[in-house]
């Protein structure tokens, strides 16, 4: 369905003026936004060693003119530092969770979702070791707490819910969560989208391909006899 959302781009230029161009979550890139409503607090203190200081919080409603959500600028200004402390609310997405996992199974989507929160939130290690989490959880579901992570990892390939190239592929992932948990190792941020794509694979193939499969199937007219 169509947004009802208009900007003038053309006309009135005081309105124009207030266009820019800002990341929409929905839209997946940077858009043109409109700000709808604006609040300021502000004030000073006072200090014999410092001087007079003064601050200033901006809040601004900023709507995207193309699908309408709506984001939330807080921009916190203080004297003694040139450069203001500029937050969206909420954040820029910076990955964004697939739309099948609402399939999960209800702790691996909770998992998931803090998972993609810190993503949010431009972290590194902890989204590795969420990662890490998941497979452990599908693990133990699916082959039980039979010992460490690589014999686990064995009876997961025997058991038919990975390949050997997948068990290898997997085997990357599970080490850098390791190493990020046990070893201080801070992930660039390909590594953890490369462990993030092995480890939305494997929750995809084992919790909803088959189901989709199924259904397939099903839809699927069979084929003429043969005469």
């Amino acid at each position: 369905m169509a947004s009802d959302v208009q900007c003038n781009r053309m006309g009135d230029k005081r309105k124009a003026n207030t266009l820019e161009r800002v990341h929409c979550n929905q839209c997946r890139s940077k858009t043109q936004h409109r700000r709808v409503a604006t609040a300021k607090d502000e004030g000073s203190d006072w200090s014999e060693h410092v001087g007079d200081i003064s601050w200033r919080t901006t809040f601004e409603m900023l709507q995207c003119c193309g699908c309408g959500e709506a984001v939330l600028r807080r921009t916190h200004e203080w004297s003694e530092d040139p450069d203001p402390d500029v937050r969206y609310f909420p954040p820029p997405v910076s990955r964004h969770a697939p739309k099948w996992s609402w399939r999960l199974p209800a702790q691996q989507k909770a998992v998931l979702a803090e998972v993609y929160r810190s993503l949010d939130a431009d972290n590194r290690s902890l989204p590795i070791m969420g990662a890490r989490t998941l497979v452990d959880l599908l693990m133990m579901e699916k082959v039980g707490d039979i010992g460490s992570f690589k014999h686990k990892l064995k009876e997961l390939h025997v058991g038919g819910f990975v390949s050997t190239q997948n068990a290898e592929v997997l085997e990357a992932a599970l080490d850098a969560g390791n190493a990020a948990a046990h070893r201080g190792h801070a992930p660039s941020a390909p590594d953890v989208n490369a462990v993030m794509d092995i480890v939305e694979n494997l929750l995809q193939a084992v919790y909803v391909l088959p189901g989709t499969a199924q259904k397939l199937k099903k839809s699927t007219p069979p084929r003429p006899a043969h005469k």
